[in-house]
């Protein structure tokens, strides 16, 4: 089913009380700057305990406040699940089912949702830690022990290069031998997932697009022929003089690159801007199937206007092609075709000055 009611008290600009959301499709309509995004945040912060939007949660609060609240009623084929996300005393508490959780790790894979937004574009034509983030969080989505993997190398990472920054050079083989043994296990994990992903991707592409063939997503491992944690100490020892002198670490797999792969040919040299912004759509659509093949679990999608950048003929594909889910939630403008995709069950809200009232 997904959520089925929202509680909201000091949360951006959205009024205090509560919205049901008794529906497997819900639109909330209305101008820009009205608290649509906001209502998606908020589900999107009850499935990862963070923002899509901010790395503040004190941002989080209605402006001139310094405390929030909000809580929601999930109902998934697992059971019924009642969470709680609060900031108040600059600190923030989840509470899942009544028990504190400790680790946002903990609620990854309980109420899974996928977000569409305009700002996905960075995962196509965005720096690499852009399509880097998309894959980790591919990953981490259904494999929540990854997150442990990407903790300690940042960990070893942040060491590694304070100790090079200091002259501390005794300290360097500690950090590399952890640096390889922890970063060949994410470069293995990186290609294993998309190994699989782009038999997904592909076929979603190919559907969605129009174009005669699918896309895929190339990984090029900074560690590129390097298999073994022998190996990878050898480099280091050869960078050693160049990361000395650059203050850095200067390969592993913070410095992974992710290509798209169009017939042999690299994608960005050839498409269009409108065809960046629908692949990044795209990469969305196969991010919620392959989870649920991944993990025989249907995820949340939350739509926040996406289907403005289409034209009618690419948007009715996408729309066909978005994957089985517990609820879609989108957002739209009052001037969109809405009522296209509207169906018997569909829930209508009109959004106006943080208020929510059903058509």
């Amino acid at each position: 089913m997904g959520f089925e009611r929202v509680r909201f008290y000091q949360f951006r600009n959205l009024r205090d009380g509560h919205v049901e959301l008794p529906s497997p499709q819900v639109f909330l309509v209305g101008q820009n700057g009205q608290g649509k995004s906001n209502f998606l945040e908020s589900l999107y912060l009850m499935s990862y305990g963070a923002s899509f939007r901010t790395r503040r949660d004190s941002e989080l609060c209605r402006l001139g406040t310094r405390e929030m609240a909000i809580d929601g009623l999930f109902d998934g084929r697992d059971g019924r699940h009642q969470l709680e996300i609060r900031w108040q005393d600059n600190r923030k508490k989840i509470t899942l089912d009544g028990s504190g959780v400790q680790d946002r790790r903990d609620m990854v894979s309980l109420i899974p949702s996928v977000v569409f937004r305009h700002d996905d574009m960075g995962f196509v034509n965005g720096p690499p830690e852009m399509q880097r983030w998309f894959v980790d969080q591919t990953l981490s989505m259904y494999q929540p022990v990854y997150i442990d993997d990407m903790r300690r190398y940042r960990a070893v990472l942040r060491n590694r290069n304070q100790a090079i920054k200091d002259g501390m050079l005794e300290m360097l083989p500690v950090y590399d031998q952890e640096l390889a043994t922890v970063g060949l296990e994410i470069q293995r994990r990186r290609q294993a997932v998309l190994d699989a992903f782009n038999s997904v991707f592909s076929e979603d592409f190919q559907a969605i697009s129009g174009l005669d063939d699918g896309l895929i997503l190339d990984y090029r491992p900074s560690w590129r022929e390097l298999s073994d944690p022998a190996e990878v100490l050898v480099h280091l020892a050869d960078r050693r003089e160049q990361e000395l002198a650059l203050r850095t670490t200067t390969s592993g797999p913070h410095r992974d690159r992710i290509l798209f792969r169009y017939q042999e040919r690299d994608f960005l040299q050839i498409a269009s801007t409108g065809q960046q912004r629908l692949t990044a759509l795209i990469l969305r659509v196969a991010q919620a199937r392959f989870f649920a093949q991944q993990t025989g679990r249907l995820p949340v999608l939350l739509l926040d206007d996406v289907l403005l950048e289409l034209d009618p003929r690419r948007r009715a594909r996408f729309v066909d092609r978005l994957p089985e889910s517990e609820q879609r939630i989108f957002t739209f403008l009052p001037g969109e075709p809405y009522g296209a995709y509207r169906t018997d069950d569909t829930l209508v809200y009109s959004v106006s000055d943080g208020e929510l009232r059903a058509e």
